[in-house]
């Protein structure tokens, strides 16, 4: 892939969304990080295959979905369905994500607070 022979002569790391995962699999570079946001079993799929993974599944860690609770988030465990130590090593975090076109000062802090906090204790 030419951005990823791109990135990597700038010496920088590609980071792809899951679904470039999902379809070119192993056939991406060793050193590529996989941002994992629609399906948090990807993310397992993603260590076993040897990449190393960021988790931002977006049923859980979307901050915008006001309907999901910071119990949610503080329980959303990166590392749930990944056993093997060597494949856990390859789990880099998380990411709480906030979108700015759903908010604006009058609301930032009760739409972020405190389950922003939840994911970053569970991190």
């Amino acid at each position: 892939m030419k951005a990823h022979q791109s990135a990597k002569s700038a010496g920088k790391v590609p980071v792809n969304w899951e679904e470039v995962f999902n379809h070119f699999g192993t056939d991406l570079d060793n050193d590529t990080v996989i941002h994992v946001w629609l399906n948090k079993a990807t993310a397992a799929k993603v260590v076993a295959a040897g990449y190393r993974c960021i988790l931002s599944n977006s049923n859980e860690w979307y901050l915008p979905h006001l309907e999901v609770t910071w119990e949610t988030f503080y329980s959303n465990d990166p590392l749930a369905k990944i056993s093997d130590p060597k494949q856990q090593k390859l789990m880099l975090g998380g990411e709480a994500c906030m979108w700015g076109e759903t908010v604006d000062g009058s609301d930032i802090q009760q739409t972020v607070w405190p389950r922003a906090a939840a994911a970053a204790e569970r991190l």
